[in-house]
């Protein structure tokens, strides 16, 4: 891909992804909630103008765009592109016919297609919970009085958040040609990233818990 190309499909990346966050930037306010023990928390929450998340028909409206441009457009396409290279790959005449050095170049391509579907699934069972929660919500507003919605919820959201700390794993678990100091340096990066993600995950649980009980 030419340099140029790729700077253009970069920056029309970053620039869809400002304008796909840019409503939270126009209707997130900060409210300051004082609790029983007297201590003052201040909570960010998203409101739109014609009510709150779950109630708000712009906020269904921005979460099927959201939905459709963050998941099903990526895994359709993906879906799509993969299958034809296992197409290539695998129904190959060439494959039995060529050199050894064909065939092993052919065997690690699919190796690498393997591992890119394995990403792929993953990542498309991690966030189907969370887009779905929100549908659902909109169609059936009373389930968010149940008694363990919050923990429900809470659970959805770790496993997207999640998600991102997978690919390591998958990338030492279905390429053996890491060495050890590659699968050193991989596992103390993702202690690392465990580590900061579960400190920053519990402060982001006890703040949305807390916007959950203050709206319901």
């Amino acid at each position: 891909m030419e340099e140029k190309k790729a700077i253009f499909i970069i920056g029309v990346i970053w620039v869809c992804g400002s304008l796909l966050s840019l409503p939270n930037a126009l209707y997130s306010k900060a409210f300051t909630y004082s609790y029983a023990e007297g201590e003052l928390r201040t909570i960010c929450f998203l409101v739109w103008p014609d009510g709150s998340p779950g109630y708000s028909t712009y906020d269904y409206i921005y979460n099927i765009t959201f939905l459709i441009l963050t998941y099903v457009l990526p895994m359709g396409s993906m879906a799509f592109t993969y299958t034809f290279m296992a197409r290539v790959l695998w129904g190959s005449k060439a494959i039995g016919e060529g050199s050894h050095l064909q065939r092993e170049f052919i065997r690690s391509k699919q190796k690498v297609v393997k591992m890119l579907i394995v990403v792929v699934v993953l990542f498309a069972f991690c966030w189907a919970p969370y887009h779905g929660y929100f549908l659902y919500t909109y169609h059936f507003p009373d389930v968010v009085n149940q008694k363990y919605v919050q923990h429900v919820y809470l659970a959805i959201y770790w496993l997207a958040m999640s998600n991102s700390m997978y690919n390591p794993i998958i990338y030492v678990w279905m390429n053996k040609r890491y060495d050890l100091s590659v699968v050193l340096i991989e596992h103390c990066w993702l202690f690392c990233t465990v580590t900061f993600f579960c400190e920053n995950l519990r402060k982001n649980l006890i703040n949305t818990l807390q916007s959950i009980n203050l709206k319901f």
